[in-house]
């Protein structure tokens, strides 16, 4: 992007950020009440016993998070009496009567959001501390650039609707189940069990049920079904296989369920999903037939 798009971008947005800092403190240290004239987004990497308190509330820090503070709300941060505590911080504000960008909702007092390990927000934080240390070229566009990233990333997770259908990111629970995923996708055509999966996990039967569903927001049988269907929206796409092929392709063994099935989780049938998506320009695509990521391949994802 030519230097001058970035000036005037920011112009437009009259972002400023003012600090920002990745401290480990003592514990038992006691920062505040303070009262700020800016915001402030504090990141916690580590759940602690931490006690933050603003206004008549108080909550305990106890998983991964991120701290939004509003201009001129009275706050403290009680840290950990038992260990000291690391936080990342990024104090900013947008210029007096400048349409602040992007739009976001004005904050009447300070938000805790969790599951920020499942977002982007840390890395961008972790950026704008090592650009503002190197100064390196355009060093500051680029910090203003990536606060408006952890902003969006944060009012996203906001808006989310509950803490349940946010995916967690704790390496003893993620990996297992992304070995179930595998196994399911290896093994689509094949009839496949709760049993089958939990043993591919390491886990009982009860324990892989309840962390797949804290994981996924599914349970295991949905994420089966889901998981065949994507993959016959590949195949009416990509082969010239009937329906009936794909149907038993994917794993089910009466194609009448796998047309509600479809209709269910698509909103439309088979063959209005393969006129619908059918396309020259997506001829040279292979149907992907493993795990690659945690999203759909070979889908093009438009942006208004």
């Amino acid at each position: 992007m030519p230097l001058d798009l970035i000036h005037s971008a920011f112009e437009f947005g009259a972002t400023r950020l003012i600090t920002s800092g990745d401290f480990v403190v003592k514990s038992g240290w006691v920062y505040g009440p303070i009262c700020h004239r800016n915001y402030q987004i504090v990141y916690f990497p580590t759940g602690t016993e931490t006690r933050y308190v603003w206004a008549d509330k108080s909550i305990v820090l106890s998983k991964p998070c991120v701290i939004i503070t509003p201009p001129g709300e009275m706050h403290s941060y009680e840290f950990d009496k038992s260990r000291p505590v690391r936080h990342l911080f990024v104090t900013f504000y947008w210029d007096d009567g400048a349409v602040e960008y992007p739009k976001f909702p004005k904050l009447n007092e300070s938000v805790c959001l969790n599951s920020v390990e499942e977002t982007l927000v840390p890395l961008l934080i972790k950026q704008i501390l090592y650009l503002s240390h190197k100064k390196v070229y355009l060093w500051e566009e680029r910090c203003k650039l990536l606060l408006v990233s952890a902003l969006a990333e944060l009012e996203g997770l906001k808006g989310m609707r509950s803490s349940r259908s946010a995916a967690i990111s704790d390496t003893n629970n993620s990996l297992p189940v992304w070995k179930a995923l595998d196994y399911i996708d290896r093994n689509l055509k094949e009839p496949i069990t709760i049993a089958q999966l939990a043993r591919e996990a390491g886990w009982s039967h009860e324990h892989f049920t309840r962390k797949f569903v804290q994981y996924m927001g599914m349970s295991p049988q949905k994420a089966i079904v889901k998981r065949r269907i994507e993959r016959a929206c590949q195949l009416l796409v990509h082969e010239k296989w009937n329906i009936s092929e794909i149907a038993y392709a994917v794993g089910f063994q009466n194609v009448h369920y796998f047309y509600r099935t479809f209709m269910k989780v698509t909103g439309m049938t088979a063959t209005q999903y393969r006129q619908r998506f059918s396309s020259p320009h997506l001829k040279h695509l292979a149907p992907v037939t493993g795990l690659e990521a945690s999203y759909p391949l070979n889908r093009y994802y438009r942006y208004n």
